[in-house]
């Protein structure tokens, strides 16, 4: 539901702090790998919670954990297949996995954000999703946001790819594929990896009400490159939101490795709405990174703004033509099969690319 039709819950405080985790992960090949992820995850919120409370800015209401966190992404580098990985990797939402992260929640009363790789067991029991989820401080799933694009080393369905069922289960509108929840420490969104790369998703959020954005992790060479950080500055300016980005630090491609390597490359942090970073890791070790998020004053400076008045002045007439125009990527891709290999997903980007190239927006080079 857009939030805008709810009533607006009283908010628990001036501000408060949020903490974008970085831990290290290690890749799952099957669910008994899961529990060494889990342990160290609820490990490093329990020493994270502490150095947010000494931040200042109020009390601690909001982790986020990043992307892989559960799971890992065993699956990507190995191109195991979507039958294999629901049968031995895929979680469901809620379930025991989730729960352990529930207990935490209410025993410290915040809100927890995560990530998994989970079945739909309503849309397919043969195709997985890469689905965020925000639990209560009452242990309740209260949020989830299903990844709507797919990276080209990620083997997961998008709801594009199975369309057909997912709206006829959900709804085709907006709010079914970018939810925002209303809560007393704001309104909160989710996006996730890949989808972070598109202006459209953040937009997207923002108009279903969004006030503060888990934007859930970005994978080398994307953060040496600068590319991460201003993402995440250039969204939080362009819609007036927090954007809290925990990333992944230190990774193992299996429990068994003793050596990591920079895979996800860290530098989790914590943008105000003015696309400050309040704070940062510089580096990827494992961190708990904390930040101030203040919804009074950002529902302030969206009052009384003159930037805030100035993105009132969109041409959504106008802009309009742009997606009119543009090819659409197809839906239903995944209905009747999978494309497990990544030199198969990569057929499928080269197609949409020479969409682009046949209809005169891209100019082919010489030769």
């Amino acid at each position: 539901m857009n939030p805008s039709a709810k009533e607006a819950p009283t908010l628990s405080g001036d501000s408060y702090v949020a903490i974008a985790l970085q831990p290290r992960i290690y890749g799952c090949r099957d669910k008994k790998d899961l529990k060494k992820n889990l342990e160290n995850q609820l490990k490093l919120l329990d020493i994270s919670l502490p150095g947010g409370l000494l931040y200042g800015g109020g009390p601690v209401k909001l982790v986020a954990l990043p992307e892989g966190a559960i799971q890992g992404f065993y699956d990507e580098l190995s191109n195991m297949d979507q039958v294999s990985y629901c049968k031995e990797l895929a979680i469901e939402i809620p379930g025991p996995e989730t729960d352990l992260l529930a207990q935490k929640a209410k025993d410290y009363g915040v809100y927890i954000a995560a990530q998994a790789k989970v079945v739909e067991p309503d849309i397919s029991t043969e195709r997985f999703f890469n689905q965020g989820f925000i639990i209560s401080p009452e242990g309740e799933i209260i949020l989830k946001h299903t990844k709507n694009i797919i990276s080209l080393v990620e083997g997961s369905t998008s709801p594009y790819d199975l369309w057909d069922k997912w709206s006829a289960k959900y709804g085709g509108g907006l709010e079914s594929y970018y939810p925002v929840v209303r809560t007393d420490i704001g309104n909160l969104g989710l996006a996730i990896c890949a989808e972070t790369l598109f202006p459209e998703t953040y937009r997207a959020l923002a108009l279903m009400g969004a006030e503060v954005i888990i934007s859930i992790t970005l994978a080398e060479p994307m953060i040496r490159m600068g590319i991460w950080e201003s993402n995440n500055r250039t969204r939080a300016v362009d819609n007036i939101c927090y954007l809290v980005c925990p990333n992944g630090g230190p990774y193992y491609p299996t429990p068994d490795e003793d050596v990591p390597f920079s895979l996800l490359g860290g530098n989790a942090m914590i943008v105000d709405y003015r696309g400050y970073p309040q704070s940062r890791a510089h580096y990827h070790n494992e961190a708990g990174i904390p930040g101030e998020i203040n919804i009074k004053g950002l529902r302030q400076y969206r009052a009384t703004s003159p930037h805030a008045a100035h993105i009132g002045q969109m041409r959504a007439g106008l802009w309009r033509q742009i997606y009119e125009r543009w090819p659409d990527f197809p839906k239903n891709r995944y209905m009747e099969r999978t494309y497990d290999h990544i030199l198969e997903r990569h057929v499928l980007l080269l197609e949409s690319l020479e969409r682009l190239f046949e209809k005169g927006i891209y100019t082919r080079p010489a030769g």
